[in-house]
């Protein structure tokens, strides 16, 4: 029979239920509505640690490396991340400029660091003081509202396709790498859980 730790409430129908034990990537539901309640906090951890460490490494290259570079008669003209953002900040669009390096550049990254950085905690104990983690899961609950990469990838979809017709368009390491980043970013959230990060911490007891 399986243990159980807990009472939890359903997220959807609000049903009380009492939390069991899961082992080997165990899901469990909701008997009334079919949400899902829990899961097994092991194979979150993991898939956690290794999707946002390649989100970590895709990281500078897609902010550094050039993604699009146009040439028109001989001419070559290359942007990159950040040069886009000083680009718009040059041409008076300051505030323009202080969204795009927010929800593009900064929050992603403090976001992919901060569920590394939890999920690393949860695996090893000792790195983070309980409360200092505790913490740490609910700043990042708030701050993973502002991060938007996939915007920034609208953004060079819509210029690619503008500009295919005035010339030459060559797509560059960043872009590839900014793909990288945008998928690493999409499978740590599918994973990552505020409520299995708490779950987790306190199984851990």
């Amino acid at each position: 029979m399986t243990a159980v730790h807990a009472a939890c409430v359903c997220p959807d129908c609000d049903l009380l239920f009492e939390r069991p034990r899961l082992v080997n990537e165990q899901v469990a539901h909701c008997s009334r509505c079919g949400a899902e309640l829990c899961r097994d906090p092991g194979a979150f951890i993991d898939k956690t640690l290794a999707y946002s460490l390649a989100g970590l490494l895709f990281y500078m290259p897609a902010n550094t490396q050039p993604i699009l570079t146009l040439q028109i008669l001989g001419m070559d003209s290359t942007n990159d991340m950040l040069n886009g953002v000083q680009q718009l900040f040059l041409g008076g669009y300051w505030w323009m400029s202080f969204l795009v390096l927010m929800c593009s550049v900064v929050v992603p990254l403090l976001d992919l660091s901060m569920m590394f950085l939890i999920a690393l905690s949860l695996k090893r104990p000792g790195i983070l003081p309980e409360n200092n983690l505790k913490q740490l899961i609910a700043w990042q609950h708030h701050i993973q509202e502002w991060g938007m990469p996939e915007v920034y990838m609208l953004g060079i979809l819509v210029a690619y396709i503008k500009m295919i017709d005035m010339g030459e368009i060559i797509i560059g390491t960043g872009l590839m790498c900014f793909v990288g980043l945008l998928v690493s970013v999409i499978l740590t959230k599918s994973v990552y859980r505020v409520e299995a990060a708490f779950d987790a911490l306190e199984q851990r007891k």
